[in-house]
């Protein structure tokens, strides 16, 4: 509760920021590369996330990471303030939370589609126009594949699901069965 909360602050903090300077996408995209940076080097990422490396050794480490890009001056400001605080481990969940708001800043809905194989261009296309008919916002699918759907489709949208699964049209018959 506390590890989300605080992801919550820092990154409406950062988001704000991006507001401020007309940067909000960049400054999501240079979270996410420097994320991805971490996440691919385990040694990076312990010495980044360690209780018991020094500052300074962390510092060090931001700094040689950092001279190499052309983040803007918040972002690194944004990095180097996780190390002064020693809240490095906290980035996913901010990373989570700044897209989340970011894409809410922007208009933008995730929906998650579960299906049996996976979905055409055209169906992928059909659905995006019918949700965003539907929500009146933009739509990003999510796609995952789970063969026991059977068929059909389960599409959840915000705190919304509409199950259109022929698994689930199936208990439902089960159920209406044994009621009598």
């Amino acid at each position: 509760m506390i590890a989300g909360s605080l992801a919550r602050r820092y990154a409406r903090a950062l988001l704000d920021i991006g507001k401020e300077e007309g940067q909000v996408r960049r400054l999501l995209s240079e979270v996410e590369e420097f994320y991805g940076v971490i996440e691919s080097s385990a040694q990076l990422r312990e010495v980044m996330e360690s209780a018991y490396m020094s500052r300074q050794v962390k510092r060090s480490a931001l700094d040689s990471l950092l001279s190499s890009t052309s983040y803007l001056l918040s972002t690194k400001s944004f990095f180097s303030l996780l190390v002064e605080k020693g809240r490095m481990n906290v980035l996913p969940a901010i990373l989570v939370e700044l897209r989340r708001m970011v894409e809410e800043y922007e208009g933008i809905e995730r929906a998650v589609v579960t299906v049996p194989v996976e979905l055409s261009a055209q169906q992928k296309n059909s659905l995006r126009n019918v949700l965003e008919k539907r929500t009146g916002k933009k739509i990003l699918l999510d796609e995952s594949v789970d063969p026991d759907v059977l068929g059909g489709m389960i599409v959840r949208v915000g705190s919304t699901v509409y199950d259109g699964s022929v698994r689930t049209q199936i208990q439902q018959i089960r159920q209406n069965l044994q009621k009598g």
